[in-house]
């Protein structure tokens, strides 16, 4: 599997996902993970195939610090909230969970996470007869964040790096 047929098949499948259903942390991690694990496949790939590619980058933390660089850290925070789903039930982190596939808030224990809570965030829309959700982020600055441009930056940055070499 190339990294292009990986950004079509997971990154955007699940993109696509997310956005149906901006509310849910669980299409969150699931886009997060495959925009995340994008860069290893996209390393090793072009480590193997075609090394040209990824000759400026000795290891995969430089391709990765790289990645973040030239997101503005959205990648970095991707990466973070996506190393967190695989630790959903350790003692790093704590979840909030009410059913299956419905998880309303995970607090990350980690020190050396940037990122200290990810949740659900309900508003009502005045205009309108509902309620919004959205996934948003806590930085440990404190700083809160909207899930999704985060992760559009990525996979913006995602496209650009596979089709301009195409």
């Amino acid at each position: 599997m190339t990294p292009d047929e990986f950004f079509e098949v997971f990154v955007q499948g699940n993109y696509e996902d997310y956005q149906l259903n901006v509310g849910c942390i669980r299409q969150a991690f699931n886009a997060a993970l495959s925009a995340t694990h994008l860069a290893d496949h996209y390393y090793w790939y072009y480590k193997r195939h075609d090394p040209s590619k990824v000759k400026s980058f000795a290891v995969i933390h430089d391709f990765k610090e790289y990645i973040s660089v030239n997101t503005k850290d959205c990648f970095r925070d991707i990466r973070s909230i996506s190393n967190a789903y695989k630790h959903l039930y350790t003692s790093d982190v704590h979840s909030t969970i009410s059913s299956p596939g419905a998880i309303e808030s995970i607090s990350f224990l980690d020190k050396k996470s940037e990122i200290k809570m990810i949740t659900e965030e309900r508003t009502a829309d005045p205009n309108a007869n509902h309620i919004e959700s959205k996934v948003v982020y806590t930085r440990k600055d404190g700083q809160q964040i909207d899930f999704l441009p985060t992760l559009e930056t990525v996979i913006k940055f995602w496209e650009e790096l596979l089709y301009k070499e195409a």
